[in-house]
């Protein structure tokens, strides 16, 4: 067993924090391990570590202190290790919920109260066992093109996730970020047919976020910016459809910027407030860290944080499911229903 995957398992039999990461198509896996269980969170985004940030940003974000943890880099070596192949019940209290609120947040566009809403759902399931480093192997096996992380803090719990969604990087004055929505299960076509609706729902987070970028009083400056073509990527069996924003970044401040992009139209809806606003009135659960975002802030000058999308929270002997899918006019609630319980399959499967 590598180094880092025995200090997890001695940290989480210790009640110590941790995370561990692997970047998309990185051949190196990292982490950070603490000393003590106290809890440090950063307003002003200033310090250098790994953040684990909400999704409502008016709470504030955990940052593991890079000069309070001990950091290890280490060879990520693939690991042999099998998936469960069996069918998952359907949760039908939870479809028909996800239904009702599918179809108020399509009245309320309707209504013009917004353009589009992400409307997400949590699934409790029943862990007959779970192997905390096998768990992880399979997350990692999974999405070598995704950022994937096992995250932990004994006051405030275990997340894991794989998640093919870049908020933001910074490095040497080049700014990267990701326009991506819409999904379907991949059948073996790298280049499948999108329809309107998915298109659409593309569309209004690229157009979003490159208003944002371009809105001077936001205080970003880009030189040489650019945007790629929308093409499909595949994560793990799910196809989305994603486009790439890029440019030189002049001056900036990191939690302007941050409190610009997040929580973005792919986790959100349009327009932001009105969107969010829905969101916390009417999803009747706390998202907590879903949606968020995380990963290294200010390490030697360098940012890189993603969107905290597949994911799954453990508590005892229950697996906490985080999915959801973006509504427009076009949407039909079953669809959205079946979008949702594609995702929860995934993560399942790795369970």
């Amino acid at each position: 067993m590598s180094l880092i995957f025995e200090k997890i398992s001695a940290s989480y039999h210790h009640s110590l924090p941790f995370v561990s990461f692997k970047k998309p198509k990185e051949s190196k896996l990292k982490a950070y391990f603490g000393k003590n269980a106290s809890l440090s969170y950063s307003t002003s985004l200033q310090d250098e570590g790994f953040l684990f940030a909400p999704f409502n940003n008016e709470k504030a974000s955990i940052i593991f202190l890079k000069n309070a943890f001990e950091v290890i880099e280490e060879p990520y070596v693939k690991s042999t290790v099998k998936f469960s192949k069996k069918k998952f019940d359907i949760y039908l209290d939870d479809k028909k919920s996800h239904l009702e609120l599918v179809s108020v947040g399509i009245d309320a566009i309707k209504n013009n109260s917004f353009k589009k809403v992400v409307l997400s759902r949590k699934e409790n399931v029943k862990l007959t066992s779970f192997n905390l480093i096998e768990v992880f192997q399979r997350l990692l096996k999974k999405y070598e093109n995704a950022f994937v992380y096992v995250w932990f803090h004994p006051k405030v719990g275990l997340w894991m996730g794989a998640t093919p969604e870049r908020l933001v990087t910074i490095k040497n004055k080049k700014f990267h970020t990701t326009a991506l929505a819409s999904t379907q299960n991949y059948n073996g076509d790298l280049k499948p047919s999108w329809g309107k609706k998915e298109k659409k729902e593309h569309q209004f987070v690229l157009d979003y976020i490159i208003s944002q970028i371009k809105d001077q009083k936001n205080g970003i400056r880009l030189k040489n910016f650019s945007v790629s073509e929308t093409h499909t990527i595949k994560a793990g069996n799910l196809l989305h459809l994603k486009a790439d924003i890029r440019g030189e970044i002049e001056m900036f401040e990191l939690k302007k910027l941050l409190n610009t992009l997040h929580p973005t139209p792919a986790v959100c809806g349009l327009p932001k407030d009105a969107a969010k606003s829905f969101i916390l009135q009417n999803e009747k659960y706390d998202r907590t860290f879903y949606t968020g975002f995380l990963g290294e802030i200010n390490n030697n000058l360098e940012t890189e944080l993603f969107v905290n999308l597949r994911c799954v929270e453990i508590e005892e002997s229950f697996a906490k499911i985080y999915v959801g899918g973006g509504i427009t006019e076009d949407s039909i609630p079953e669809k959205e229903w079946l979008e949702t319980h594609l995702k929860t399959n995934t993560i399942k499967s790795i369970l």
